[in-house]
């Protein structure tokens, strides 16, 4: 979309559901602008902001068909100019402390099953309406959405013209999101940057097919409230653009400003709350949510950006297809390449090279010191409580680093102030979300403090591993509590005390992917399962001298694998063990990367192209990044491309010149021997 780019998606629209007990204060809100001015409902003849368009007006007609049976009467569109508008409500002032307040994530994002739905609610293309979703909530919750949309259709006057809000997904603590139909999807942006250019072959490739003509396209939109600080929204802007093209990344649409209110659009993604699936998930279907995991924290580390906040919640994984989609970027930042004054780690930052930095050489800091330090906290572990503690005045240097974050998800090193943290932090949050998997419990650490936390991770891996880890952040570790042993044990041995029956296959489940018999929609968003990566080479050419072509239409969902027996499941089990071993290792610079993970046997499928194929290059890079510059005035990126035998220089937007692994990026594929056709 051609708009201008003030804004984008941060916080996880399912960050908060919409019964959540923090809706209370905008419910308590609503009760007050009533008694203060009297019912307030919204009908159809509440002309506003362009809403009698001929579109808003096929719009509304369809609702009310939609609903007709039901005798309720959509009003959530339209609405007269109101003097009083609701305050926004701001929960909490600390960006680095949001996450550990306990928010609730709703169960679904308005998804029913197909055997519910009535013939009514379900459209042309055959799937269920997304637009009912807010229709299913108490009358009392209804209204209060009610509100809240019209609420934000009054504060940017232009939102309606081209989107129909149609639900509130979820709040948090700097935003809340609304699912909405972009009614101008087909008619008038150029969606081409956004949807990216991956291949057929690849698992994100649904990303780039453009939606069907006269079909409903649904998108995500966030309304950032004005207490948000102005550089974290510039931050999450700047990092939201250079993650377009990222595989199963929710990407940035377009986002806007009107006055202080800051709107941005983003995909709409389908998903299932965490909790209603990670105990029934079949092992196949463990293996389809870390590949898409994996692959997006990839492609984000490559472009030197750290997630910071990998969690459940923020993954938006939809358990019927297999795909999910990485969210919530309002804690991402960008690796730093400098060394700080004080307490600078034993490891260097991360390099193409080392993605989670390397160990120092000897003669680049004081081993003596080090001793010394080790020597003074092991002598301190064995002294009576009375003596252990921090001084009253503690006279040495602060040690200052990024540990945002949520609790029970922070690796060692964030625990530990280190202050050259890499991507390695969030394959260690990854790992934990792995351990609910086979553990069959979540949450599982759930530590008040820092110190706690490290203390809880000590308990498993034991103190040896502790203190080697602190030391390679120029830390000690000490603890005299007797529960903490020296050696500690293995991931897999805590897994199989907290959950004996690992190695029995569990009953395959029919709601969820790969088991779960639905057929594939040419559509984004609604296969039933991921892409093929191998079998036919539909639509694209290899990367090879014996290249071919097929016609073959896109696949759909015809066979249901056999369940799991006992020696495939304990070989499945097996290589999960050996990937939570490498992922939760304490020492950052010994931690698997999400590329070593994707090619870890557990993930890796030998019927399927090298992740190497797949990956979509930062700009600049690939077969094709001679032709890439960065213009020295204006930093816009811009691509050399030939016309007519001459050189011309054509400036692109993010998320356009993008190489895929061994093919060149859209404006240079006519010059290369490495194709593809989408």
């Amino acid at each position: 979309m051609a708009t201008v780019l003030l804004s984008q998606h941060s916080s996880n629209p399912l960050e908060v559901g919409s019964s959540d007990a923090r809706n209370k204060a905008y419910h308590q809100e609503y009760v007050s602008a009533q008694n203060t001015n009297g019912h307030f409902t919204l009908t159809s003849e509440d002309g506003h902001h362009g809403l009698d368009r001929p579109e808003m007006v096929q719009y509304h007609n369809h609702l009310a068909r939609l609903y007709s049976k039901q005798g309720v009467v959509p009003s959530t569109i339209k609405r007269k100019p109101h003097p009083d508008e609701l305050p926004v409500v701001n929960f909490d002032e600390s960006m680095e402390y949001i996450d550990d307040m306990h928010f609730e994530t709703p169960h679904d994002m308005g998804t029913l099953d197909d055997d519910d739905a009535d013939e009514e609610d379900v459209d042309a293309d055959g799937e269920t309406d997304e637009e009912k979703t807010l229709f299913l909530k108490p009358p009392e919750e209804q209204q209060e959405i009610q509100l809240e949309i019209a609420n934000l259709n009054n504060a940017v006057p232009s939102l309606s013209e081209d989107y129909a809000i149609v639900d509130r997904l979820g709040t948090g603590t700097f935003s809340s999101v609304y699912k909405a139909v972009d009614l101008a999807y087909h008619s008038k942006w150029d969606n081409t940057a956004w949807h990216g250019s991956h291949p057929p072959i690849s698992s994100a490739h649904y990303q780039s097919v453009p939606y069907h003509p006269g079909s409903k396209v649904f998108v995500a939109i966030k309304r950032i409230y004005v207490t948000s600080n102005p550089e974290r929204i510039r931050n999450e802007i700047s990092i939201m653009e250079d993650c377009r093209g990222c595989r199963h990344t929710s990407q940035l649409i377009t986002a806007f400003r009107h006055r202080d209110q800051v709107v941005a659009i983003m995909p709409y993604s389908r998903n299932e709350d965490f909790r209603d699936y990670y105990k029934d998930l079949s092992m196949a279907g463990i293996k389809a949510y870390f590949r898409c995991m994996f692959r997006s924290l990839r492609d984000i580390h490559a472009r030197g950006i750290i997630h910071r906040d990998v969690k459940p919640a923020n993954f938006l994984f939809d358990p019927r297809t297999g795909i999910g989609a990485m969210c919530d970027f309002g804690l991402a930042s960008r690796m730093d390449g400098s060394t700080p004054v004080h307490g600078a780690c034993l490891h260097t930052s991360a390099t193409r090279e080392h993605p989670h930095g390397k160990i120092r050489g000897r003669n680049e800091y004081d081993v003596d010191l080090l001793k010394k330090m080790q020597k003074e906290a092991r002598q301190k572990s064995s002294w009576p409580s009375d003596r252990v503690g921090y001084p009253d005045k503690d006279t040495r240097p602060l040690s200052k680093a990024n540990r945002a974050g949520t609790r029970g998800f922070r690796a060692p090193e964030v625990l530990l102030k280190c202050s050259q943290q890499t991507g390695a932090i969030d394959v260690w949050s990854a790992g934990m979300i792995l351990l609910f998997f086979l553990t069959g419990k979540f949450p599982l650490l759930q530590s008040s403090d820092d110190i706690e936390a490290l203390m809880e991770i000590a308990t498993i891996v034991g103190r040896q591993k502790m203190e080697k880890t602190a030391i390679l952040h120029s830390r000690t570790f000490a603890t005299n509590v007797p529960s903490i042993s020296q050696e500690g044990m293995s991931w897999r041995e805590f897994v199989e005390k907290q959950n004996p029956n690992i190695f029995k296959p569990r009953t395959p489940d029919p709601r969820y992917y790969p088991y779960n018999d639905v057929e594939t929609h040419n559509n984004p968003g609604t296969f039933s399962h991921p892409p093929p990566s191998s079998s036919s080479s539909y639509g694209y050419r290899q990367p090879s001298s014996s290249r071919s072509r097929s016609t073959t239409p896109t696949p759909t969902r015809t066979d249901i694998p056999a369940p799991p027996t006992t020696d495939s499941h304990r070989a499945d089990v097996e290589a999960a063990f050996s990937l939570l071993a490498a992922v939760m290792h304490p020492e950052s610079t010994r931690r698997i990367t999400p590329r070593g993970a994707l090619y870890h046997p557990f993930l890796a499928d030998p019927s399927e192209p090298e992740d190497d194929e797949l990956f979509p290059h930062p700009f600049g890079e690939g077969v094709c990044g001679k032709w890439h510059f960065v213009d020295p005035v204006t930093e816009e990126q811009c691509v050399i491309v030939h016309d007519g035998g001459k050189e011309q220089a054509r400036r692109v937007v993010a998320g356009e010149g993008m190489a895929i692994g061994g093919w060149s990026c859209e404006f240079h594929r006519k010059e290369s021997v490495f194709d593809y056709e989408v």
